[in-house]
């Protein structure tokens, strides 16, 4: 009888290209769908949405409308319906009072507030805000498809860095947002208060699109600086990156909090610094990181190394 041929294990399957094509088809359709549903429940939930990312300019329009937009009190002035047909000297510089107080202090109309120039704005704004969250809420689903499509062609050895990549760069994602988001309230602070260098009433007319549009870039922006022990942890794992390398040439570090500080979106110093001092932190945090991968790696090889 002949010898019966063992049969291949997972990681020794290979697919053939059209396979390979129809599984990558397979996924991007799902990925496509997991972004149509994410936009679908954004567009429900837009009011949510919007008023969450518009809370940092709400809190300062408010403050400058109170502070610079005061409406005179019409409850100041007790004007009453005339009692006979000749006016009295008193009726009449009463009259001539409150006219003069009129002209000297009239109302102001709040000074900020968000503008449409267009009657198809508001629709615009929504259709596209909700399509960006829905990019957004479907990006760890697009994540995983892209992963089951490639973690077949990994061995156990390759896939074992991706448990822990994956997670530990979804936490530090999130705190980097988190961060961005509070950050805005401090930017909105600081522009806005260089309107008290022009004649008033300063009237602020916001398009919601470019004010969106810069918020996205600031949280983005944190979002991004902090994968940096990613980044580390990656190069460390295929032997680019090391942690004695770190301490050693600890003033790339600076040298790259200095170039995040000068390409931020906002240039206020707040949002500077804290970009700068989040890089340098999570530099030298990254060699705590990258030291326990290496000793992963160790681990792994005097597992593979035959007894």
């Amino acid at each position: 009888m002949a010898e019966e041929r063992p049969k291949p294990t997972h990681d020794e399957k290979r697919m053939a290209l059209t396979e390979h094509l129809g599984e990558l088809r397979t996924r991007l359709m799902r990925s496509v769908l997991y972004i149509i549903l994410g936009a679908v429940l954004a567009y429900q939930v837009f009011p949510s949405i919007y008023g969450l990312l518009f809370k940092p300019l709400n809190v300062e329009i408010t403050r400058w409308n109170k502070e610079h937009g005061k409406i005179i009190n019409p409850m100041s002035v007790d004007l009453k319906p005339a009692e006979h047909e000749t006016v009295s000297k008193a009726e009449y510089d009463k009259v001539v009072q409150v006219v003069k107080e009129f002209i000297e202090n009239p109302p102001l109309r709040p000074i900020g507030g968000i503008v449409f120039r267009n009657f198809y704005d508001a629709f615009m704004t929504h259709l596209s805000m909700s399509i960006i969250f829905g990019v957004i809420l479907a990006t760890p689903m697009v994540v995983w498809e892209m992963f089951l499509f490639v973690v077949p062609a990994l061995t156990p050895q390759e896939r074992r860095p991706f448990r822990l990549l994956i997670p530990l760069s979804v936490v530090l994602l999130m705190m980097g947002v988190a961060l961005g988001y509070n950050t805005m309230f401090y930017a909105m602070h600081w522009f806005l208060s260089y309107m008290e260098e022009y004649p008033q009433p300063a009237i602020l007319q916001q398009d919601p699109n470019t004010y969106v549009l810069f918020f996205m870039k600031l949280m983005a922006v944190f979002g991004i600086v902090f994968q940096l022990p990613i980044v580390l942890m990656s190069l460390a794992f295929v032997g680019v990156v090391t942690a004695k390398g770190l301490l050693k040439h600890w003033r790339w570090g600076i040298v790259l909090s200095a170039l995040g500080a000068v390409f931020v979106p906002s240039n206020d110093y707040i949002t500077m610094g804290l970009i700068a001092a989040s890089i340098l932190f999570l530099y030298f945090i990254s060699y705590f990181f990258v030291l326990y991968v290496e000793v992963i790696k160790r681990r792994s090889k005097k597992q593979t190394e035959p007894t």
